[in-house]
């Protein structure tokens, strides 16, 4: 085993950053096209989705296989106190939901019927999803994106508090040289 370091890998910077800012990007266009109806407006912000949460799918097994790989810095807090257990559960809970979105989101294309149009390029084969009503899966990557925007708000809410607590800036970890 490797001994800890003070920052996570080059790699794991740029991905976490990257993979930041196309997650924003999912939930921009994802906001954005939920309740449209079908148009050809809607049909590229489905494009950019698709295509971004590909790009995020694969940069997230690249970032586990580099964790696997990569010297992780040392723990902020003692391996068994409740504030490391809860940084672990937000941590994990981020790698579950966001391959949980990208499985669930590629498979809407195929149960929702969506993958005709995008096969067809022709925003006029978009199905009319909210008409029946979502199918499980659909229904489940809708979900999980609230628990992105949870996960989210933990995960800004602990390095404020680290900040505020400890007087330490942990972003210094994750951020590039």
């Amino acid at each position: 085993m490797q001994q800890p370091s003070i920052t996570y890998s080059k790699r794991t910077i740029w991905i976490h950053w990257v993979s930041t800012v196309l997650i924003f990007g999912l939930i921009y266009t994802g906001i954005n096209m939920e309740h449209q109806a079908v148009s050809e407006r809607k049909f590229i912000l489905y494009q950019i989705h698709f295509s971004l949460g590909i790009l995020v799918f694969l940069l997230t097994i690249i970032r586990i296989i580099g964790l696997c790989k990569d010297r992780k810095p040392k723990n902020l807090y003692p391996k068994k106190s409740i504030r490391e257990r809860v940084r672990k559960c937000v941590y994990y809970g981020f790698y579950i939901s966001i391959i949980w979105m990208c499985v669930s989101g590629l498979a809407s294309l195929f149960l929702e019927g969506i993958i005709h149009s995008v096969q067809s390029s022709n925003w006029q084969d978009l199905p009319e999803i909210s008409v029946d009503g979502f199918h499980p899966i659909m229904l489940s990557h809708h979900i999980m994106a609230k628990m992105i925007f949870l996960l989210l708000l933990f995960h800004i809410s602990g390095f404020v508090l680290h900040l505020i607590q400890k007087k330490e800036n942990t972003l210094k970890r994750i951020w590039f040289n």
